[in-house]
């Protein structure tokens, strides 16, 4: 799977958000879409955790807005292409439809350990869930995960010297892993 492009960015469109639901400003989200591209190809210094971090107002009353799920999760899929070009190694699988993730790939995936000073779930119990999900991809049965039960996982936070991984990663791929749950069902 080839990692996100400039090009990729710049044509992410998102639906507008229903009336009465919670919607991002457009020009807020296109402008930092912009960034994002200009980063890719280094006229911009955005990190993956400087798009996590990401706020966006809602539109001025009667205007339209994006809607907040697709722009999420359209940041979520950037944020691990990011991190996965930040090390020089294989992104992990994104969740999309044409890049099924494979019971292979879940069992290759490694994220992350916590920046200094920040907590981090314990890396056993992820590990574990891994397992799970592996399995649930090697054998549709059923035994397996389930969306509700990926988007309701719920990680210790590792304490002391326990092995730890950074949990905004393991955030976002929880929220492909049961997007890609949801679609193949």
């Amino acid at each position: 799977m080839a990692p996100v492009t400039p090009e990729d960015v710049r044509r992410a469109r998102f639906g507008f958000a229903a009336p009465g639901r919670e919607a991002y400003h457009r020009g807020q989200v296109d402008a930092f879409c912009a960034r994002i591209a200009d980063s890719l190809i280094g006229r911009d210094n955005l990190t993956a955790a400087d798009i996590r971090m990401a706020e966006f107002d809602t539109p001025v009353p009667g205007n339209h807005g994006y809607d907040c799920e697709q722009v999420d999760e359209f940041l979520d899929q950037i944020c691990v292409d990011l991190e996965f070009l930040r090390r020089g190694s294989h992104r992990i699988p994104s969740g999309r439809e044409q890049d099924p993730l494979t019971h292979e790939a879940v069992l290759r995936i490694q994220f992350s350990a916590p920046p200094l000073g920040f907590t981090g779930y314990v890396a056993d119990e992820v590990g574990a869930f891994l397992d799970r999900l592996a399995a649930t991809l090697a054998h549709d049965g059923p035994n397996g995960l389930t969306p509700d039960e990926v988007r309701d996982t719920v990680f210790p936070t590792a304490t002391g010297a326990t092995a730890a991984y950074h949990k905004p990663e393991v955030d976002a791929f929880l929220d492909l892993v049961a997007h890609q749950l949801k679609a193949s069902r």
